[in-house]
Protein backbone atom coordinates (compact mmCIF):
# COMPACT_ATOMS: atom_id res chain seq x y z
CA UNK A 1 0.00 0.00 0.00
CA UNK A 2 1.22 3.29 -1.02
CA UNK A 3 1.62 6.53 1.61
CA UNK A 4 -1.37 8.11 -0.28
CA UNK A 5 -3.80 5.18 0.04
CA UNK A 6 -2.38 4.92 3.48
CA UNK A 7 -3.33 8.76 4.23
CA UNK A 8 -6.60 8.32 2.53
CA UNK A 9 -7.86 5.64 4.61
CA UNK A 10 -6.82 7.95 7.55
CA UNK A 11 -8.41 10.83 6.46
CA UNK A 12 -11.48 8.98 5.74
CA UNK A 13 -11.55 7.38 9.27
CA UNK A 14 -11.11 10.16 10.96
CA UNK A 15 -14.08 11.79 8.56
CA UNK A 16 -15.92 8.52 9.45
CA UNK A 17 -15.56 8.71 12.77
CA UNK A 18 -16.02 12.55 13.52
CA UNK A 19 -19.86 12.09 11.55
CA UNK A 20 -21.00 9.28 14.33
CA UNK A 21 -19.44 11.49 16.98
CA UNK A 22 -21.36 14.53 16.24
CA UNK A 23 -24.12 12.48 15.47
CA UNK A 24 -24.24 10.75 18.93
CA UNK A 25 -23.97 14.28 20.58
CA UNK A 26 -27.13 15.65 19.07
CA UNK A 27 -29.19 12.57 19.99
CA UNK A 28 -27.36 12.92 23.72
CA UNK A 29 -28.17 16.85 23.46
CA UNK A 30 -32.10 15.97 22.63
CA UNK A 31 -32.10 12.96 25.46
CA UNK A 32 -30.17 14.94 27.90
CA UNK A 33 -29.56 18.80 28.40
CA UNK A 34 -32.51 19.62 26.35
CA UNK A 35 -35.41 17.91 28.36
CA UNK A 36 -34.04 19.38 31.28
CA UNK A 37 -33.78 23.18 30.41
CA UNK A 38 -37.39 22.61 28.53
CA UNK A 39 -38.77 21.49 31.77
CA UNK A 40 -36.76 23.70 34.30
CA UNK A 41 -36.23 26.81 32.28
CA UNK A 42 -38.45 27.42 29.40
CA UNK A 43 -41.67 26.00 30.21
CA UNK A 44 -42.34 28.11 33.13
CA UNK A 45 -40.71 30.63 31.21
CA UNK A 46 -43.78 30.36 28.66
CA UNK A 47 -46.16 29.57 31.71
CA UNK A 48 -45.56 32.65 33.19
CA UNK A 49 -45.59 34.80 29.52
CA UNK A 50 -49.32 33.49 29.09
CA UNK A 51 -48.62 30.82 26.64
CA UNK A 52 -50.96 27.79 27.27
CA UNK A 53 -49.27 24.97 29.30
CA UNK A 54 -47.12 23.22 27.78
CA UNK A 55 -46.45 19.08 27.91
CA UNK A 56 -42.96 18.47 29.36
CA UNK A 57 -40.15 16.68 27.31
CA UNK A 58 -41.02 13.63 29.89
CA UNK A 59 -44.38 13.08 28.76
CA UNK A 60 -43.59 13.80 24.69
CA UNK A 61 -40.80 10.99 25.27
CA UNK A 62 -43.68 9.10 26.99
CA UNK A 63 -46.32 9.01 24.11
CA UNK A 64 -43.42 8.31 21.61
CA UNK A 65 -42.06 5.32 23.44
CA UNK A 66 -45.53 3.78 24.67
CA UNK A 67 -47.76 5.24 21.99
CA UNK A 68 -46.12 5.08 18.60
CA UNK A 69 -43.14 2.70 19.33
CA UNK A 70 -45.30 0.30 21.40
CA UNK A 71 -42.67 -0.75 23.73
CA UNK A 72 -44.91 -0.99 26.68
CA UNK A 73 -44.05 -4.55 26.89
CA UNK A 74 -40.58 -4.07 27.82
CA UNK A 75 -41.08 -1.35 30.37
CA UNK A 76 -43.83 0.18 32.41
CA UNK A 77 -44.87 4.00 32.33
CA UNK A 78 -44.02 3.46 35.83
CA UNK A 79 -40.43 2.16 35.84
CA UNK A 80 -39.92 4.62 33.06
CA UNK A 81 -40.60 7.82 35.27
CA UNK A 82 -38.68 6.53 38.09
CA UNK A 83 -35.61 5.86 35.59
CA UNK A 84 -36.29 9.15 33.71
CA UNK A 85 -34.30 11.37 35.93
CA UNK A 86 -31.29 8.60 35.48
CA UNK A 87 -31.34 8.82 31.21
CA UNK A 88 -31.74 12.46 31.71
CA UNK A 89 -27.86 12.47 33.75
CA UNK A 90 -26.12 9.96 31.92
CA UNK A 91 -27.10 11.95 28.67
CA UNK A 92 -26.32 14.93 29.95
CA UNK A 93 -22.89 13.58 30.97
CA UNK A 94 -22.82 11.76 27.22
CA UNK A 95 -23.31 15.17 25.64
CA UNK A 96 -20.25 16.90 27.71
CA UNK A 97 -18.18 13.61 26.74
CA UNK A 98 -19.61 14.02 22.79
CA UNK A 99 -18.69 17.69 22.93
CA UNK A 100 -14.75 17.08 23.75
CA UNK A 101 -14.38 13.95 21.73
CA UNK A 102 -16.00 15.71 18.63
CA UNK A 103 -13.67 18.82 19.20
CA UNK A 104 -10.54 16.60 19.27
CA UNK A 105 -11.60 14.29 16.35
CA UNK A 106 -12.71 17.62 14.03
CA UNK A 107 -8.55 18.50 14.87
CA UNK A 108 -7.30 15.20 13.60
CA UNK A 109 -10.06 15.26 11.02
CA UNK A 110 -8.40 18.55 9.72
CA UNK A 111 -4.51 17.34 10.59
CA UNK A 112 -5.42 14.35 8.38
CA UNK A 113 -7.15 16.38 5.67
CA UNK A 114 -3.93 18.50 5.80
CA UNK A 115 -1.24 15.77 5.31
CA UNK A 116 -3.54 14.39 2.59
CA UNK A 117 -3.57 17.44 0.91
CA UNK A 118 -0.34 17.59 0.86
CA UNK A 119 0.69 14.45 -0.56
CA UNK A 120 -2.21 14.78 -3.28
CA UNK A 121 -0.16 18.29 -4.24
CA UNK A 122 3.12 16.10 -4.44
CA UNK A 123 1.52 13.99 -6.75
CA UNK A 124 1.41 11.00 -4.20
CA UNK A 125 5.22 10.75 -4.51
CA UNK A 126 8.05 11.29 -2.34
CA UNK A 127 8.49 11.15 1.61
CA UNK A 128 6.86 13.58 3.83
Amino acid sequence: MNELTRREKRYYSHERSYSIIRRMRWISLIIGPFPILWDNFLRPLLTRMGVPEIVTMEDMIQVLLFEFLSLDKWISPEDFEKLWPHINSIFTVLFLVFTVWAFFQKKATKKAAKELHLMESRGGFGRV
